[in-house]
């Protein structure tokens, strides 16, 4: 685990939280053809994100599965992302993954579902076709620098829910029975649809993940995360998500006409408590839970650079540096105070969370050497500080006046 870098070549080689590079790309490479829910082949592409100018050969690598409900989207749409993790120093890739199910006739489309077996089959589709690309990637380690050690996924709402369960089902035992051989509907087959692991790339090369970037998605059920499972898991989620509940409901569940057919849900929140219990180290998960209505990011580039904060420890585990307190490293002030909260991090880069006694989370910041919050709208009280930085964080007290 990273602790705190005074090295300031070893830092330059694994900061993964500044744009330092120019890079490249390499679009449409074919990894796989599937038949789709109609029984029609689908061909699967995907585009790779090179960084230029850095002097790591083996990289992390980052692949993103774009959202949509599982019958709309492009990869393409993850273009802006990958080209922000290349900045940053990371191999990041974007993929195609089949979409689509059948909805319940009389002019009903998705998404409207013909009833939960679709859209659990969908989601399935689309988690084995993300393992298809995890070991078609990793077969070509040497000629992408990717250090095989460090790959990650990633996806917003659909995607994440693809992408999460592409790194969480991985026993023979947690395939949905739903996945088998069952029923037709609307005259059309519903076959088998194969193993956990999918039939795609299997060229020795195995689908294992080292964490899972997460935004508003979610798992069939939080029991496929497994006490032996060490793979970090980040996520954002808004509470009141319509379409995709932060705890456990039907997705579009104000919506009782589309949700009614739609098997549970156990989002970002569900997730969390689902962590919490198997006591998974703290560095290896967090979840910003942000107070909002919305099925979308508040703020796209904050929530990208919290999910690499977050991971940094995990991504950067071959530094050997000298491990300092924190609370000696950091000074909170004034307390206490108004209207701004200052943090002093002393060259290191760091997150903070501002919690309400009551533990509601009012704020969150990240960045190097100085943190800051404008506290003029909060109300008079006790306010709970947690600041992290690398493997260490600390909970402080400060009072607004």
């Amino acid at each position: 685990m990273l602790a705190f870098l005074f090295s300031q070549f070893a830092h330059a080689q694994c900061d993964y939280t500044q744009d330092l590079y120019t890079f490249t790309s390499v679009k449409k490479i074919f990894f796989g053809v599937l038949p789709d829910y109609r029984g029609i082949m689908d061909s699967l592409f995907l585009d790779v994100y090179l960084p230029e100018g850095t002097t790591e050969t083996e990289r992390p690598l980052i692949i993103w599965a774009y959202g949509g409900g599982f019958f709309q989207g492009k990869r393409e749409d993850f273009a802006p992302v990958c080209e922000d993790m290349a900045r940053k120093g990371m191999v990041s890739a974007t993929i195609d993954y089949r979409l689509g199910f059948e909805g319940p006739g009389f002019g009903l489309n998705p998404p409207f579902a013909y009833d939960a077996a679709e859209v659990l089959r969908a989601g399935y589709r689309g988690a084995t076709d993300m393992k298809g690309a995890i070991r078609f990637l990793k077969a070509r380690h040497k000629e992408y620098g990717i250090d095989l050690k460090r790959v990650w996924l990633g996806g917003a709402s659909a995607g994440a829910i693809v992408a999460l369960n592409a790194a969480f089902l991985n026993n023979a035992s947690e395939k949905p029975q739903e996945t088998g051989e069952i029923t037709p509907v609307n005259n059309r087959a519903r076959p088998d649809l194969g193993p956990v692991e999918g039939t795609l790339n299997l060229n020795g090369y195995d689908d294992s993940v080292q964490g899972v970037f997460n935004i508003f998605g979610a798992l069939l059920d939080t029991s496929a995360i497994s006490p032996g499972d060490q793979i970090a898991v980040f996520s954002y989620h808004q509470t009141g998500d319509p379409i995709v509940p932060c705890k456990v409901d039907r997705p579009y569940y104000p919506v009782p006409l589309i949700s009614q057919n739609y098997p549970l849900a156990y989002g970002s929140c569900a997730i969390s408590d689902r962590l919490t219990h198997l006591g998974l180290p703290d560095e290896y998960w967090d979840s910003w839970i942000y107070t909002g209505q919305d099925h979308a990011l508040h703020d796209e580039n904050a929530v990208l650079d919290y999910f690499l904060t977050q991971a940094q420890p995990i991504l950067c585990p071959k530094i050997i540096a000298t491990e300092q307190n924190l609370a000696d490293l950091v000074n909170i002030y004034p307390n206490p105070g108004s209207p701004k909260l200052n943090i002093s991090c002393r060259g290191l880069f760091a997150s903070a969370e501002l919690t309400h006694a009551s533990g509601m989370i009012v704020a969150r910041t990240q960045g190097r050497d100085a943190l800051h919050f404008d506290t003029s709208l909060l109300s008079e009280g006790m306010y709970y500080l947690r600041i992290r930085s690398g493997s260490q964080s600390l909970v402080a007290t400060w009072v607004k006046l």
